[in-house]
């Protein structure tokens, strides 16, 4: 795997705590902005995970811009745990960033793996540069996922088939009532962390992505 140039950065949360991120840029100029939310805090979760790390070492070798951060109270970010309603502003304020850095007119996607994908379900609205939502694991058995909620957009939702927090028949009929762009992606023999099945996650995530950058050219 070829090295990729990183950039470690503080960035501004969208209510002023400064989030400790890092940054894994592509050879050339980037196809999109990849922004990646680590799962549970207060269980270990941080930008070091091993699904995190997974995706934010494979997908600048295909020409992502992938964009990593620690939610606040988490490594030297500020802050404290907040339920994932405050993490929705350490979101917001990584979208901002990329925007004043310059990638503001490349399509952004934002990829949550369990935790992660509840922050980014939370969202009220999504920041006009986004146009697509990855949810890994989403933990549909442990928190409140309501159809309503889901925005517009095109979303994927990969999880495994023995993970007990992301329940198969459950999300199943999440994505049953769901009338927007949604694709369900279950891989078999995988429970909820993902340990070994690293590489075969960001092939699948890299390949949704690639497809709906496609889809709009």
């Amino acid at each position: 795997m070829t090295t990729q140039r990183t950039d470690k950065l503080i960035f501004k949360s969208t209510d002023g705590l400064s989030i400790s991120g890092e940054i894994s840029h592509p050879q050339g100029p980037p196809l999109a902005t990849v922004i990646l939310c680590h799962p549970h805090p207060l269980y270990g979760g941080n930008m070091h995970n091993n699904v995190v790390e997974g995706l934010w070492r494979f997908l600048p070798e295909d020409g992502f811009l992938t964009f990593r951060f620690n939610f606040r109270g988490v490594g030297s970010s500020e802050g404290q745990f907040e339920d994932g309603i405050g993490e929705t502003h350490d979101v917001r304020g990584a979208v901002q960033f990329l925007g004043d850095s310059g990638y503001g007119s490349i399509p952004c996607f934002l990829v949550g793996y369990s935790f992660g994908a509840y922050v980014i379900y939370l969202l009220n609205t999504l920041p006009s540069p986004v146009k697509g939502i990855v949810m890994i694991s989403p933990p549909v058995s442990m928190s409140t996922f309501e159809a309503k909620r889901f925005k517009a957009c095109p979303t994927l939702i990969i999880s495994g088939d023995r993970d007990l927090f992301c329940e198969l028949g459950s999300i199943r009929k999440l994505v049953h009532t769901l009338k927007d762009d949604i694709t369900l992606t279950v891989i078999p023999e995988t429970d909820h962390f993902w340990i070994g099945k690293e590489g075969s996650l960001s092939e699948n995530v890299r390949d949704w992505l690639v497809a709906r950058i496609n889809a709009g050219k």
